[in-house]
């Protein structure tokens, strides 16, 4: 596992694509040099050729070594967002203007200035007048014999300035069907959807990470203001409604029941939004592998409610290996974005005035780097919290619920300020503590502003966070004092966007290293040393474990009940899921069996499947699915079994009366839930009069026509026990579950909540005893 483990290093391709352009253009433009001599001067030997108005090969000469150069710096520059077409022309036109100038010169036109001649004949040559009349011997007295080989070249740059302009022109016209075309064929693509004005700033970020992708964007709205700078950052738009299954197969899908989706970022600012998409995108490529092979899909979707959030990251574990999912909140960048600038200026007490998402997710972040401290000592601790204001027990109680229901722990640190004004609170944390911080993180009012100013004027060593809505993430420098301007951002500044689990599989390895350190060994240097292979190796075992404890019935969701460890049973599976994981990552990458571990020649005495491995191996590879279980543990996420985290599959039956809706509406559920249904829905209503909303592709998958607006339920659909307080993201809405209800999940991967009496009358359970009840856990 050394860092020969994959092809040639980039870095050395990359410098000898730049020594070819380097000898390619100098060679290019010495013979430019010598066209322009070769019109007055005899050149000396072979270089003749150059005066030669009969000569080809100096002219095949000039092609092959200014198309190499430019190719190979095209190709350098690929991912760039370098005018191409712009800069070719640019050339071309020098290129015409260096060598029609001493042509021209050499015999300009009788009884005319001699200058503003050849000024005529240059300016002529560019737009497309190729005038060589005066180079006739037989009609003027030029002593040059023959059109100069130097014009002759001019003559064929120009050509290709014309050629390039052109194609320029009609494919800018014509640049909504070429992206088309060029996302409809391309064998490996990133996507996204949902952008707006509040995304557009992650495109950069998200294209410099994009590697040999084809970069799409998807809207049905190619006038929106963000288009122009998603094409500036190398996107290409396809304009298309991404609501619609038929076209997103058309679009991702390829022959062979393949794919060619690699890497997705839903970045709709609603929630709801979102999750449509996401539902919409899981079924346009389900039952199908990706065209190079079995890949997972890595996902990007926005969620800028906090809890939201990590929830959706949890929820998605049970889909790896197929889907790699991350989720991105404006408030949760913005907090990491604040936190690191406080953990620069080593603050060491934080006081949060306001309340709103971005509060709680300033308290989320740094409670996360407490736990990372807990794990790696040499990182900073976490720093005091202070929340202030009235509503401060408030903020604090929604806090400690949201950590307890992922079972972290480690709340002692951050408490509530009701009695005191802020002036007293502030006062006592300058005079108790070195580096105090205040960050207003409340919704943006012009009184917090001039509070903000005031206390940085009376506290020139406070360090003070303004929030603003002009200013997009943290401003470069103070507005006085030490007072910072700041506004919600989805970019980090890093770029790219901050992948929750890199950041766990860092932490992992770090841990790794310290325990078992050898500077000798690759796979153990400090992570921003590690190739990428490893850096990738570390990021799989995270993701690994995480889904395989899923897959054995353990879960990582929200729960205040203590860790446990898996059984012999689960941890033998565990291990196993590993083990092939870790087996194909080195396979894809050139890896083979051998008798001893060979870095260099890529040899691996474990690389058997798991039923051939020695018992030593084995027991190697549970002990590191307990070890990271165990850290997991640490940062904050703790596996136990969960009788909810199985899913067992139901057929509908019994019939409706469905209408289509027109327009939008709303609906209540039993629970009294008000759920949204759009233009285009269709509005089910069930005999005993209760009525839903079903989406228009949904709805065709599982209704057949009976009669009228009768239809008959038709299909299959999975469902689990709902766990109690859970939050349920459907199409139309949020659920909160209730005892007793359950959690389907329909064909295109959307989830709903049903009491138990539902699905007793409207669903026959199909994987168990026909005698059970569906009540029994399953």
């Amino acid at each position: 596992m050394s860092s020969t483990a994959g092809p040639a290093p980039v870095a050395d391709r990359t410098d000898l694509a730049h020594w070819v352009i380097r000898v390619a253009s100098a060679v290019y433009v010495i013979g430019l040099v010598l066209l322009g001599a070769a019109v007055y001067v005899d050149l000396p030997g072979f270089l003749a050729a150059y005066g030669d108005p009969e000569a080809w090969w100096p002219i095949l000469v000039q092609v092959l070594a200014g198309g190499t150069a430019f190719i190979t710096w095209m190709r350098v520059n690929r991912r760039s967002n370098r005018p191409f077409a712009v800069v070719l022309l640019g050339l071309g036109i020098l290129t015409v203007v260096a060598l029609a100038i001493p042509s021209y010169s050499a015999c300009p036109d009788a009884h005319l200035s001699a200058g503003w001649s050849v000024i005529t004949r240059v300016v002529g040559l560019v737009t497309n007048n190729y005038a060589i009349d005066q180079f006739n011997p037989a009609t003027t007295t030029c002593e040059i014999g023959g059109v100069p080989l130097a014009l002759q070249f001019a003559r064929l740059a120009q050509l290709l300035v014309l050629l390039v302009a052109f194609t320029s022109a009609v494919t800018a016209l014509l640049r909504t069907q070429v992206d088309r075309v060029r996302v409809r064929w391309s064998p490996r693509l990133s996507v996204v959807l949902g952008a707006d004005t509040t995304s557009a700033p992650l495109l950069p970020a998200l294209a410099a990470d994009a590697g040999r992708y084809t970069l799409a964007v998807l809207t049905n709205d190619p006038l929106a203001p963000w288009v122009g700078q998603a094409r500036a950052a190398g996107w290409r738009v396809v304009v298309t409604d991404p609501r619609r299954v038929e076209t997103m197969v058309r679009l991702l899908g390829r022959p062979g029941r393949r794919h060619a989706l690699r890497r997705l970022a839903v970045l709709a600012p609603d929630s709801t939004e979102s999750q449509r998409l996401m539902s919409v995108v899981q079924t346009a490529i389900d039952g199908r592998r990706t065209v190079t092979g079995n890949h997972p899909v890595r996902a990007l979707l926005r969620m800028d409610e906090a809890w939201q959030a990590e929830d959706w990251r949890r929820r998605y574990l049970s889909r790896i290996p197929d889907w790699i999912v991350d989720t991105i909140s404006e408030n949760e960048v913005t907090a990491r974005l604040l936190v690191d600038h406080m953990v620069e200026r080593a603050v060491d007490q934080v006081l949060l005035v306001g309340q709103s998402d971005l509060t709680f997710a300033v308290v989320a972040e740094l409670a996360q780097r407490g736990r990372e401290h807990e794990l790696d000592p040499g990182r900073p601790a976490m720093a005091g919290v202070t929340i202030v204001g009235r509503s401060a027990d408030h903020v604090l109680e929604e806090h400690v619920l949201s950590q307890r229901r992922f079972g972290n722990s480690r709340l002692d640190r951050v408490r509530a300020e009701t009695g005191l004004g802020l002036d007293e609170v502030v006062a006592a944390a300058v005079d108790e503590h070195v580096a105090p911080a205040v960050v207003f993180s409340g919704d943006v009012t012009v009184a917090d502003q001039r509070l903000a100013a005031r206390l940085g004027a009376s506290h020139p060593g406070l360090l003070v966070y303004s929030r603003h809505t002009e200013v997009i993430g943290l401003g470069a420098d103070p507005l006085l004092a030490q007072v910072r301007a700041f506004g919600s951002t989805l970019d980090a500044g890093k770029g790219r966007p901050v992948d929750s689990w890199e950041r766990i599989a860092r932490l992992v390895h770090e841990n790794f290293v310290r325990e078992y350190p050898d500077p000798q060994d690759p796979a153990r240097r400090p992570w921003n040393e590690l190739a990428p292979f490893y850096r990738e190796s570390n990021v799989r075992q995270v993701l690994t474990v995480l889904g395989s404890a899923v897959a054995v019935g353990r879960s990582w969701g929200a729960s205040g009940r203590t860790a446990s460890t898996p059984s012999p049973e689960q941890l033998d599976e565990m291990a196993r899921r590993e083990h092939e994981s870790w087996l194909a990552h080195h396979q894809h990458s050139g890896w083979t069996w051998g008798e001893t571990r060979d870095r260099a020649a890529r040899k691996h005495p474990d690389l058997l499947p798991w039923d051939e491995l020695s018992d030593a191996s084995r027991q190697k590879t549970r002990k590191g699915v307990l070890e990271t279980v165990a850290l997991l543990e640490t940062l904050g996420y703790r596996s136990f079994d969960d009788p909810y985290a199985t899913w067992v599959r139901f057929r509908r039956r019994g019939e409706v009366t469905a209408v289509r809706r027109n327009e939008p509406w709303t609906w209540t559920t039993s629970d009294g839930s008000v759920m949204h249904g759009n233009a285009g829905d269709w509005q089910v209503t069930d005999d005993d009069g209760s009525s839903r909303s079903i989406t228009a592709s949904i709805f065709e998958k599982t209704h057949e026509p009976v009669d009228g607006n009768r239809w008959r339920r038709t299909g299959e659909i999975r469902g689990r026990q709902a766990r109690p307080g859970e939050v349920v993201h459907s199409l139309e809405g949020d659920q909160t579950a209730r005892p007793g209800q359950w959690v389907l999940r329909g064909v295109e991967g959307e989830e709903w909540l049903v009491p138990k009496e539902h699905l007793e009358t409207s669903y026959d359970r199909i994987d168990a005893d026909p005698s059970a009840a569906v009540a029994d856990r399953p």
